[in-house]
Protein backbone atom coordinates (compact mmCIF):
# COMPACT_ATOMS: atom_id res chain seq x y z
CA UNK A 1 0.00 0.00 0.00
CA UNK A 2 1.30 3.49 -0.79
CA UNK A 3 1.49 6.38 1.65
CA UNK A 4 -0.75 8.35 -0.69
CA UNK A 5 -3.51 5.78 -0.41
CA UNK A 6 -3.28 5.74 3.39
CA UNK A 7 -3.62 9.53 3.47
CA UNK A 8 -6.31 9.85 0.83
CA UNK A 9 -8.92 12.39 2.00
CA UNK A 10 -7.09 13.03 5.30
CA UNK A 11 -6.61 16.57 6.65
CA UNK A 12 -5.68 15.87 10.27
CA UNK A 13 -3.46 13.08 11.66
CA UNK A 14 -2.56 12.34 15.28
CA UNK A 15 0.52 10.27 16.18
CA UNK A 16 -0.15 8.73 19.60
CA UNK A 17 1.40 6.05 21.79
CA UNK A 18 -0.64 3.04 22.88
CA UNK A 19 1.85 1.92 25.53
CA UNK A 20 3.93 3.67 28.23
CA UNK A 21 5.64 6.11 25.86
CA UNK A 22 8.99 5.86 24.08
CA UNK A 23 7.49 3.97 21.13
CA UNK A 24 9.08 5.90 18.27
CA UNK A 25 6.54 8.71 17.84
CA UNK A 26 9.45 10.99 16.95
CA UNK A 27 10.33 8.99 13.84
CA UNK A 28 6.78 9.13 12.55
CA UNK A 29 6.18 12.74 13.51
CA UNK A 30 9.26 13.46 11.41
CA UNK A 31 8.07 11.08 8.68
CA UNK A 32 4.68 12.74 8.22
CA UNK A 33 6.01 16.25 8.85
CA UNK A 34 8.54 15.90 6.05
CA UNK A 35 6.28 14.20 3.52
CA UNK A 36 2.81 15.51 4.22
CA UNK A 37 1.97 18.08 6.94
CA UNK A 38 1.68 21.87 6.70
CA UNK A 39 1.24 22.33 10.46
CA UNK A 40 2.81 20.24 13.25
CA UNK A 41 1.38 20.85 16.72
CA UNK A 42 2.04 19.50 20.18
CA UNK A 43 -0.44 19.93 23.03
CA UNK A 44 0.65 18.01 26.14
CA UNK A 45 3.62 17.60 28.47
CA UNK A 46 6.86 19.55 28.47
CA UNK A 47 10.55 18.79 28.30
CA UNK A 48 9.89 15.45 29.98
CA UNK A 49 8.99 13.90 26.63
CA UNK A 50 11.97 13.75 24.32
CA UNK A 51 11.43 12.65 20.74
CA UNK A 52 14.36 11.13 18.89
CA UNK A 53 14.69 11.53 15.13
CA UNK A 54 17.35 9.84 12.99
CA UNK A 55 18.12 11.28 9.57
CA UNK A 56 21.15 10.47 7.42
CA UNK A 57 22.55 8.54 10.36
CA UNK A 58 22.48 11.60 12.63
CA UNK A 59 20.40 11.46 15.81
CA UNK A 60 18.54 14.53 17.05
CA UNK A 61 16.56 14.71 20.31
CA UNK A 62 13.77 17.30 20.60
CA UNK A 63 12.66 17.97 24.17
CA UNK A 64 9.88 20.56 23.92
CA UNK A 65 9.79 21.38 20.23
CA UNK A 66 7.79 19.29 17.76
CA UNK A 67 9.93 17.11 15.50
CA UNK A 68 8.59 19.08 12.54
CA UNK A 69 10.74 22.07 13.52
CA UNK A 70 13.40 20.55 11.27
CA UNK A 71 11.26 21.64 8.30
CA UNK A 72 10.70 25.25 9.36
CA UNK A 73 12.80 26.36 6.38
CA UNK A 74 10.17 24.83 4.11
CA UNK A 75 7.51 27.09 5.60
CA UNK A 76 6.01 24.38 7.79
CA UNK A 77 4.38 25.79 10.93
CA UNK A 78 5.16 24.28 14.36
CA UNK A 79 2.95 24.95 17.36
CA UNK A 80 3.53 24.61 21.10
CA UNK A 81 -0.06 24.42 22.29
CA UNK A 82 -2.12 25.67 25.18
CA UNK A 83 -1.98 22.29 26.96
CA UNK A 84 1.81 22.27 27.30
CA UNK A 85 4.04 23.41 30.16
CA UNK A 86 7.27 25.08 29.12
CA UNK A 87 10.62 25.49 30.86
CA UNK A 88 11.87 28.72 29.28
CA UNK A 89 15.52 27.91 29.93
CA UNK A 90 15.27 24.54 28.20
CA UNK A 91 13.24 26.02 25.34
CA UNK A 92 15.82 28.79 24.91
CA UNK A 93 18.62 26.22 24.79
CA UNK A 94 16.76 24.23 22.14
CA UNK A 95 16.31 27.34 20.01
CA UNK A 96 20.00 28.18 20.41
CA UNK A 97 20.92 24.64 19.31
CA UNK A 98 18.82 25.05 16.18
CA UNK A 99 20.62 28.28 15.32
CA UNK A 100 24.03 26.70 15.87
CA UNK A 101 23.10 23.95 13.42
CA UNK A 102 21.91 26.47 10.85
CA UNK A 103 18.24 25.66 11.39
CA UNK A 104 15.46 28.25 11.64
CA UNK A 105 12.35 28.63 13.78
CA UNK A 106 10.71 31.54 11.96
CA UNK A 107 7.35 29.75 11.76
CA UNK A 108 7.20 28.58 15.38
CA UNK A 109 4.09 29.60 17.33
CA UNK A 110 3.98 29.44 21.15
CA UNK A 111 0.65 29.53 22.94
CA UNK A 112 0.06 32.47 25.25
CA UNK A 113 -1.98 30.04 27.36
CA UNK A 114 0.74 27.43 27.92
CA UNK A 115 1.99 27.35 31.50
CA UNK A 116 5.54 28.13 32.63
CA UNK A 117 7.69 25.71 34.62
CA UNK A 118 9.16 27.81 37.45
CA UNK A 119 12.28 27.06 39.56
CA UNK A 120 10.17 26.07 42.57
CA UNK A 121 8.37 23.47 40.43
CA UNK A 122 11.67 21.81 39.58
CA UNK A 123 12.96 21.76 43.18
CA UNK A 124 9.65 20.28 44.42
CA UNK A 125 9.63 17.62 41.71
CA UNK A 126 13.19 16.53 42.44
CA UNK A 127 12.53 16.38 46.17
CA UNK A 128 9.17 14.58 46.06
CA UNK A 129 8.75 12.62 42.84
CA UNK A 130 12.06 11.73 41.17
CA UNK A 131 13.00 8.73 43.28
CA UNK A 132 11.51 5.27 42.75
CA UNK A 133 12.24 4.27 46.34
CA UNK A 134 9.34 3.37 48.61
CA UNK A 135 6.88 3.24 45.72
CA UNK A 136 7.89 6.58 44.19
CA UNK A 137 6.79 7.24 40.62
CA UNK A 138 10.26 8.06 39.29
CA UNK A 139 9.44 11.31 37.47
CA UNK A 140 11.97 13.10 35.28
CA UNK A 141 12.42 15.77 37.97
CA UNK A 142 11.77 18.53 35.42
CA UNK A 143 8.98 20.22 37.38
CA UNK A 144 6.19 19.06 35.08
CA UNK A 145 3.85 17.64 37.73
CA UNK A 146 4.04 20.60 40.13
CA UNK A 147 3.51 22.99 37.22
CA UNK A 148 0.34 21.17 36.17
CA UNK A 149 -0.77 21.07 39.83
CA UNK A 150 -0.50 24.87 39.96
CA UNK A 151 -2.44 25.12 36.70
CA UNK A 152 -5.31 23.08 38.13
CA UNK A 153 -5.17 25.06 41.41
CA UNK A 154 -5.45 28.29 39.36
CA UNK A 155 -2.20 29.75 40.63
CA UNK A 156 -0.03 28.99 37.62
CA UNK A 157 1.99 31.39 35.49
CA UNK A 158 1.06 31.42 31.81
CA UNK A 159 3.25 32.50 28.90
CA UNK A 160 1.03 35.54 28.39
CA UNK A 161 1.65 36.66 31.98
CA UNK A 162 5.37 37.05 31.33
CA UNK A 163 4.90 40.38 29.57
CA UNK A 164 3.26 42.18 32.52
CA UNK A 165 5.95 42.46 35.21
CA UNK A 166 3.60 43.45 38.03
CA UNK A 167 1.13 40.68 37.26
CA UNK A 168 3.96 38.17 36.97
CA UNK A 169 5.49 39.24 40.31
CA UNK A 170 2.14 38.93 42.08
CA UNK A 171 1.53 35.49 40.62
CA UNK A 172 4.97 34.26 41.66
CA UNK A 173 4.48 35.62 45.21
CA UNK A 174 1.10 33.90 45.48
CA UNK A 175 2.36 30.58 44.16
CA UNK A 176 5.55 30.60 46.22
CA UNK A 177 3.53 30.43 49.42
CA UNK A 178 2.83 26.81 48.50
CA UNK A 179 6.56 26.03 48.23
CA UNK A 180 7.96 26.93 51.66
CA UNK A 181 11.03 24.73 51.15
CA UNK A 182 12.12 26.91 48.21
CA UNK A 183 13.92 30.05 49.35
CA UNK A 184 12.41 32.40 46.81
CA UNK A 185 14.26 35.53 45.77
CA UNK A 186 11.67 37.30 43.62
CA UNK A 187 14.12 39.65 41.93
CA UNK A 188 16.48 36.80 41.15
CA UNK A 189 13.64 34.79 39.57
CA UNK A 190 12.49 37.79 37.54
CA UNK A 191 16.02 38.51 36.37
CA UNK A 192 16.22 34.96 34.99
CA UNK A 193 12.72 34.72 33.54
CA UNK A 194 12.22 38.12 31.89
CA UNK A 195 15.15 37.95 29.39
CA UNK A 196 13.98 34.48 28.32
CA UNK A 197 10.46 35.83 27.91
CA UNK A 198 11.68 38.63 25.68
CA UNK A 199 13.46 36.11 23.49
CA UNK A 200 10.22 34.29 22.66
CA UNK A 201 7.90 37.33 22.64
CA UNK A 202 7.66 37.53 18.81
CA UNK A 203 6.59 33.86 18.72
CA UNK A 204 3.80 34.09 21.32
CA UNK A 205 0.31 33.98 19.82
CA UNK A 206 -3.27 32.93 20.50
CA UNK A 207 -2.56 29.54 18.98
CA UNK A 208 -6.13 28.27 19.44
CA UNK A 209 -7.34 30.90 16.97
CA UNK A 210 -4.50 30.00 14.61
CA UNK A 211 -5.19 26.25 14.80
CA UNK A 212 -8.88 26.70 14.12
CA UNK A 213 -7.97 28.96 11.21
CA UNK A 214 -5.56 26.36 9.80
CA UNK A 215 -8.34 23.79 9.94
CA UNK A 216 -10.84 26.04 8.15
CA UNK A 217 -8.32 26.87 5.42
CA UNK A 218 -7.68 23.21 4.69
CA UNK A 219 -4.12 23.04 6.02
CA UNK A 220 -2.82 19.52 6.62
CA UNK A 221 -2.38 19.21 10.39
CA UNK A 222 -0.22 16.72 12.28
CA UNK A 223 -0.81 16.39 16.03
CA UNK A 224 2.32 15.10 17.76
CA UNK A 225 1.48 13.14 20.89
CA UNK A 226 3.66 12.92 23.98
CA UNK A 227 4.17 10.00 26.40
CA UNK A 228 1.56 7.24 26.07
CA UNK A 229 -2.05 6.30 26.80
CA UNK A 230 -1.03 4.08 29.71
CA UNK A 231 0.65 7.13 31.28
CA UNK A 232 -2.35 9.43 30.81
CA UNK A 233 -3.58 11.15 33.97
CA UNK A 234 -7.10 10.16 32.87
CA UNK A 235 -6.60 6.68 31.43
CA UNK A 236 -3.28 5.38 32.81
CA UNK A 237 -2.07 3.26 35.71
CA UNK A 238 -2.63 5.99 38.31
CA UNK A 239 -0.69 7.18 40.31
CA UNK A 240 2.18 5.95 38.09
CA UNK A 241 1.26 8.37 35.32
CA UNK A 242 2.27 11.68 33.80
CA UNK A 243 0.48 14.93 34.65
CA UNK A 244 -1.42 15.52 31.41
CA UNK A 245 -3.91 13.60 29.30
CA UNK A 246 -1.79 11.98 26.60
CA UNK A 247 -4.82 10.41 24.90
CA UNK A 248 -6.29 11.52 21.57
CA UNK A 249 -8.74 13.75 23.45
CA UNK A 250 -6.02 15.45 25.51
CA UNK A 251 -3.68 15.84 22.55
CA UNK A 252 -6.36 17.55 20.45
CA UNK A 253 -7.68 19.73 23.27
CA UNK A 254 -4.10 20.76 24.06
CA UNK A 255 -3.92 22.60 20.74
CA UNK A 256 -7.48 23.94 20.79
CA UNK A 257 -9.15 21.34 18.57
CA UNK A 258 -11.79 18.67 19.08
CA UNK A 259 -10.76 15.05 18.72
CA UNK A 260 -13.66 14.74 16.25
CA UNK A 261 -11.67 16.63 13.61
CA UNK A 262 -8.84 14.05 13.62
CA UNK A 263 -9.33 12.00 10.45
CA UNK A 264 -6.55 9.48 11.05
CA UNK A 265 -5.41 8.68 14.61
CA UNK A 266 -2.32 6.45 14.35
CA UNK A 267 -1.18 4.56 17.45
CA UNK A 268 2.43 3.47 17.89
CA UNK A 269 3.18 0.14 19.56
CA UNK A 270 6.58 -1.44 20.14
CA UNK A 271 6.44 -5.00 18.88
CA UNK A 272 7.25 -7.69 19.91
CA UNK A 273 8.74 -6.10 23.04
CA UNK A 274 7.67 -3.01 24.98
CA UNK A 275 9.18 -0.71 27.59
CA UNK A 276 8.35 1.37 30.62
CA UNK A 277 10.34 4.13 32.38
CA UNK A 278 9.99 4.94 36.07
CA UNK A 279 8.03 3.05 38.68
CA UNK A 280 4.73 1.29 38.26
CA UNK A 281 3.22 -2.09 37.34
CA UNK A 282 4.41 -3.89 34.21
CA UNK A 283 2.92 -7.41 33.94
CA UNK A 284 5.19 -8.66 31.13
CA UNK A 285 8.44 -7.21 32.51
CA UNK A 286 11.44 -9.50 32.04
CA UNK A 287 12.95 -9.88 35.48
CA UNK A 288 9.84 -8.65 37.28
CA UNK A 289 10.37 -6.54 40.43
CA UNK A 290 14.13 -7.24 40.37
CA UNK A 291 14.36 -5.47 37.02
CA UNK A 292 12.11 -2.64 38.20
CA UNK A 293 14.32 -1.95 41.22
CA UNK A 294 17.50 -2.30 39.15
CA UNK A 295 16.36 0.19 36.49
CA UNK A 296 15.42 2.68 39.19
CA UNK A 297 18.80 2.41 40.90
CA UNK A 298 21.43 5.12 41.09
CA UNK A 299 24.06 5.10 38.37
CA UNK A 300 22.41 2.54 36.10
CA UNK A 301 23.04 3.88 32.59
CA UNK A 302 23.93 2.70 29.12
CA UNK A 303 27.62 3.19 29.91
CA UNK A 304 27.29 1.23 33.15
CA UNK A 305 25.74 -1.75 31.36
CA UNK A 306 28.26 -1.70 28.52
CA UNK A 307 31.09 -1.79 31.05
CA UNK A 308 29.40 -4.42 33.20
CA UNK A 309 28.97 -6.83 30.30
CA UNK A 310 32.30 -5.89 28.67
CA UNK A 311 30.85 -4.71 25.40
CA UNK A 312 33.23 -2.48 23.36
CA UNK A 313 32.06 1.09 22.74
CA UNK A 314 33.31 4.47 21.57
CA UNK A 315 32.30 7.99 22.56
CA UNK A 316 31.64 10.12 19.49
CA UNK A 317 29.58 13.21 18.60
CA UNK A 318 28.32 13.47 22.17
CA UNK A 319 26.99 9.91 22.19
CA UNK A 320 28.01 6.37 23.08
CA UNK A 321 28.23 4.01 20.11
CA UNK A 322 28.50 0.21 20.09
CA UNK A 323 27.56 -2.84 18.03
CA UNK A 324 23.95 -3.65 18.95
CA UNK A 325 24.46 -7.13 17.49
CA UNK A 326 27.58 -7.92 19.52
CA UNK A 327 27.80 -11.60 20.45
CA UNK A 328 27.50 -10.82 24.17
CA UNK A 329 24.26 -8.92 23.55
CA UNK A 330 22.84 -11.80 21.52
CA UNK A 331 23.81 -14.23 24.28
CA UNK A 332 22.08 -12.05 26.88
CA UNK A 333 18.96 -11.74 24.71
CA UNK A 334 18.78 -15.54 24.44
CA UNK A 335 19.58 -16.20 28.09
CA UNK A 336 17.32 -18.51 30.07
CA UNK A 337 17.35 -15.90 32.84
CA UNK A 338 14.54 -13.34 32.23
CA UNK A 339 16.50 -10.49 33.84
CA UNK A 340 19.49 -11.06 31.54
CA UNK A 341 17.14 -11.41 28.58
CA UNK A 342 15.75 -7.96 29.39
CA UNK A 343 19.25 -6.49 29.57
CA UNK A 344 20.07 -8.04 26.19
CA UNK A 345 16.98 -6.59 24.51
CA UNK A 346 17.64 -3.18 26.11
CA UNK A 347 21.17 -3.13 24.71
CA UNK A 348 20.11 -4.50 21.32
CA UNK A 349 17.40 -1.84 21.01
CA UNK A 350 19.37 0.93 22.81
CA UNK A 351 16.47 1.51 25.17
CA UNK A 352 17.63 4.41 27.33
CA UNK A 353 15.68 7.60 28.02
CA UNK A 354 16.11 10.34 25.40
CA UNK A 355 15.73 13.03 28.10
CA UNK A 356 16.88 11.29 31.30
CA UNK A 357 19.31 8.64 30.03
CA UNK A 358 17.63 6.14 32.36
CA UNK A 359 17.46 2.46 31.34
CA UNK A 360 14.00 1.52 30.14
CA UNK A 361 12.37 -1.51 31.68
CA UNK A 362 11.83 -4.32 29.15
CA UNK A 363 8.99 -6.78 28.64
CA UNK A 364 7.20 -8.62 25.86
CA UNK A 365 4.36 -6.76 24.12
CA UNK A 366 1.14 -6.87 26.12
CA UNK A 367 -1.81 -7.26 23.73
CA UNK A 368 -4.33 -6.97 26.58
CA UNK A 369 -3.04 -3.52 27.50
CA UNK A 370 -2.71 -2.61 23.82
CA UNK A 371 -6.34 -3.45 23.10
CA UNK A 372 -7.45 -1.21 25.96
CA UNK A 373 -5.27 1.65 24.70
CA UNK A 374 -6.34 1.22 21.06
CA UNK A 375 -10.00 1.44 22.05
CA UNK A 376 -9.48 4.41 24.41
CA UNK A 377 -7.51 6.30 21.74
CA UNK A 378 -9.66 5.15 18.79
CA UNK A 379 -6.38 4.29 17.07
CA UNK A 380 -7.55 1.26 15.13
CA UNK A 381 -4.81 1.93 12.58
CA UNK A 382 -1.51 1.22 14.28
CA UNK A 383 2.21 1.53 13.68
CA UNK A 384 4.48 -1.27 14.90
CA UNK A 385 7.94 -0.02 15.88
CA UNK A 386 11.29 -1.57 16.84
CA UNK A 387 10.42 -4.84 15.08
CA UNK A 388 14.04 -5.01 13.87
CA UNK A 389 15.56 -4.64 17.35
CA UNK A 390 15.13 -8.27 18.43
CA UNK A 391 16.85 -9.71 15.34
CA UNK A 392 18.80 -12.74 16.49
CA UNK A 393 16.42 -13.71 19.29
CA UNK A 394 15.67 -17.44 19.20
CA UNK A 395 12.03 -16.76 20.03
CA UNK A 396 9.71 -13.95 21.05
CA UNK A 397 6.44 -13.80 22.94
CA UNK A 398 3.22 -11.79 22.99
CA UNK A 399 0.90 -11.65 26.01
CA UNK A 400 -2.76 -12.40 25.24
CA UNK A 401 -4.07 -12.84 28.79
CA UNK A 402 -3.40 -12.50 32.51
CA UNK A 403 -3.30 -15.47 34.85
CA UNK A 404 -4.82 -14.83 38.26
CA UNK A 405 -5.19 -17.99 40.31
CA UNK A 406 -6.98 -20.59 38.18
CA UNK A 407 -8.41 -17.94 35.84
CA UNK A 408 -7.05 -16.36 32.67
CA UNK A 409 -8.34 -12.82 32.19
CA UNK A 410 -8.32 -10.83 28.95
CA UNK A 411 -9.55 -7.47 30.24
CA UNK A 412 -7.10 -4.72 31.20
CA UNK A 413 -7.61 -2.95 34.52
CA UNK A 414 -5.65 0.20 35.40
CA UNK A 415 -5.32 -0.46 39.14
CA UNK A 416 -1.65 -1.12 40.06
CA UNK A 417 -2.65 -3.68 42.68
CA UNK A 418 -4.44 -5.71 40.01
CA UNK A 419 -1.60 -5.50 37.48
CA UNK A 420 0.95 -6.55 40.10
CA UNK A 421 -1.19 -9.57 41.06
CA UNK A 422 -1.34 -11.17 37.62
CA UNK A 423 1.08 -13.22 35.50
CA UNK A 424 1.19 -12.99 31.70
CA UNK A 425 -0.18 -15.75 29.49
CA UNK A 426 1.99 -15.89 26.36
CA UNK A 427 1.95 -17.16 22.82
CA UNK A 428 5.48 -17.93 21.66
CA UNK A 429 6.83 -17.42 18.14
CA UNK A 430 10.01 -18.36 16.33
CA UNK A 431 12.66 -15.64 16.20
CA UNK A 432 14.02 -14.04 13.04
CA UNK A 433 17.11 -12.32 11.66
CA UNK A 434 17.92 -8.92 10.21
CA UNK A 435 14.94 -7.18 8.57
CA UNK A 436 16.38 -3.66 8.16
CA UNK A 437 16.50 -3.90 4.36
CA UNK A 438 12.94 -5.15 3.85
CA UNK A 439 10.41 -2.78 2.24
CA UNK A 440 7.53 -5.13 1.43
CA UNK A 441 5.30 -6.71 4.06
CA UNK A 442 5.19 -9.94 2.04
CA UNK A 443 8.91 -10.38 2.71
CA UNK A 444 8.64 -10.10 6.49
CA UNK A 445 9.53 -13.35 8.31
CA UNK A 446 6.65 -15.79 8.49
CA UNK A 447 6.70 -15.92 12.29
CA UNK A 448 6.52 -12.11 12.52
CA UNK A 449 3.66 -11.96 10.00
CA UNK A 450 1.86 -14.65 11.99
CA UNK A 451 2.31 -12.73 15.24
CA UNK A 452 1.09 -9.52 13.61
CA UNK A 453 -2.01 -11.31 12.34
CA UNK A 454 -2.76 -12.74 15.79
CA UNK A 455 -2.23 -9.30 17.36
CA UNK A 456 -4.58 -7.62 14.86
CA UNK A 457 -7.28 -10.22 15.48
CA UNK A 458 -7.02 -9.96 19.28
CA UNK A 459 -6.95 -6.14 19.43
CA UNK A 460 -9.40 -5.44 16.61
CA UNK A 461 -6.84 -3.22 14.91
CA UNK A 462 -5.13 -2.99 11.51
CA UNK A 463 -1.38 -2.58 11.20
CA UNK A 464 -0.91 0.34 8.80
CA UNK A 465 2.86 0.68 9.10
CA UNK A 466 5.73 -1.54 10.23
CA UNK A 467 9.00 0.18 11.16
CA UNK A 468 12.05 -1.95 10.40
CA UNK A 469 14.72 0.54 11.50
CA UNK A 470 15.30 4.11 12.73
CA UNK A 471 15.83 5.72 9.32
CA UNK A 472 12.79 7.28 7.58
CA UNK A 473 13.05 4.89 4.61
CA UNK A 474 13.11 1.83 6.88
CA UNK A 475 9.33 1.84 6.84
CA UNK A 476 6.77 -0.53 5.36
CA UNK A 477 3.29 0.85 4.62
CA UNK A 478 1.05 -2.22 4.59
CA UNK A 479 -2.14 -3.00 2.71
CA UNK A 480 -4.16 -3.56 5.88
CA UNK A 481 -4.99 0.02 6.93
CA UNK A 482 -8.62 1.05 6.94
CA UNK A 483 -10.48 4.01 8.39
Amino acid sequence: MSLGRLLDGVQTIAILCNQWGDTGKGKFSDYFASQWADVIARGTGGNNAGHTVVNDGKEKVFRSLPAGIAYDHLGKINVLGNGMVLDLQVLSEELDELQKEGMSYNNLLISEDAHVVMPYHISRDKAWNQTQKDGGIGSTGNGIGPCYADKIARRGVRIGDLFDKDLLANKIKRASAFYPEHKLDLEEVLSRILPLAEKIRPLVKDTVVHMQGFLKRGKKILLEGAQGLLLSIEHGTYPYVTSSDSSLNGTAAGVGLSAKVVDLPLGTIKFPFMTRVGGGPFPTELGSTTAEEYCGGEGITKLFELKKYRIPYVKRDGGIHYDCHHRTILNLMNSKDPFEQGVGIRLAASEYGAVTGRPRRIGWTDAVAARYAIEANATFNIILTKTDAVAGAEHFRVCYGYKQGPSTLTTFRRAPQFLRSVRPSYSQYEGYGDINSLRDEANLPQSLRGAIGDFEKFTGSSVAIVSVGPQPDQTIVTGEAGR
